[in-house]
């Protein structure tokens, strides 16, 4: 079991760099975002990852995972070729692509045929690479937004090459019961995301309900992390657990998840929380 840290707060941050403080915190390696505005991005991907990860590797970690844009849903997009190649030349065997979507009046049976399509070229193009890819359970309009729902878009796909993220913490907003989800998608589990989430009021005055998703740290929220990491060890699962810092200063006000709050206070509990969730996720494997 690897763990290791989605490095989407530290965006402005050079090779080295990253590498020093995830040792000095004692991650495994890297779930790192190729996006545009990174240090690391679809237009230089082909040059730096390559020598990023040599670097790392003298440093004692590994980049188990590339996270692409959220939108990045194309496998033949210019974007898609690059990263795939790019990670097929460093030695980065998982690609985590973008988010199929549902909107309101859509047909949903129609929107999962038009994702599956899209997940079968993202297969072919995983089969040329050899870098597998992987779709994350992610709450709110995402196809497969939980276990059940993200089946429907990969069963009968060739598991060796298209694999699901299973995130707790998503999974404990959207409602599902961890064992039974789990089973569903064993064949095809991947990567385990370390998020942990549980509801507060929302006093917003166009609240949808009084009560909406706060993101915390790990054992803080709703998600079943002591069955999850036991269904995992008894499993044998070997795959990466990405910890994602997504929270802000004051665990107890709603966040939108996937939002960027850069303010000091929010920037000292991602601090404190990468040690935290880090801390947990050891003492809790060990005792699966």
């Amino acid at each position: 079991m690897k763990v290791v840290l989605f490095t989407k707060f530290n965006e402005a941050w050079n090779t080295r760099e990253l590498g020093e403080y995830l040792t000095s915190v004692g991650y495994d390696g890297i779930d790192l975002p190729v996006r545009y505005g990174y240090h690391f991005n679809p237009d230089n991907v082909r040059e730096t990852l390559p020598q990023a990860v040599r670097v790392w590797s003298e440093m004692g970690l590994t980049c188990e995972l590339i996270s692409t844009e959220t939108n990045l849903i194309d496998p033949a997009n210019r974007d898609s070729l690059a990263i795939y190649e790019a990670a097929a030349e460093a030695g980065v065997p998982l690609v985590k692509i973008g988010f199929f979507r549902h909107s309101p009046g859509e047909d949903y049976w129609e929107k999962v045929s038009a994702a599956r399509e899209a997940l079968e070229g993202f297969a072919r193009l995983s089969e040329r690479t050899g870098v597998k890819t992987v779709y994350q359970t992610h709450s709110g309009t995402c196809l497969g937004s939980n276990c059940a729902g993200i089946m429907h878009l990969l069963r009968g796909l060739d598991p060796k090459w298209v694999g699901a993220h299973v995130d707790g913490g998503h999974i404990a907003i959207n409602g599902e019961d961890i064992e039974m989800g789990l089973a569903m998608c064993r064949d095809y589990l991947t990567v385990i995301g370390a998020k942990d989430a549980r509801h507060v009021p929302d006093r917003r005055p166009n609240r949808p309900a009084p009560y909406g998703p706060a993101f915390v740290f790990l054992g803080h929220g709703a998600a079943h992390w002591r069955r999850l990491l036991k269904i995992a060890k008894t499993w044998g699962f070997d795959g990466p657990i990405t910890v994602h810092t997504e929270y802000t200063e004051d665990q107890d006000v709603l966040f939108t998840v996937g939002g960027k709050d850069l303010s000091e206070g929010a920037g000292s509990r991602r601090e404190v929380g990468a040690v935290e969730d880090l801390r947990f996720l050891r003492r809790e494997w060990e005792r699966a």
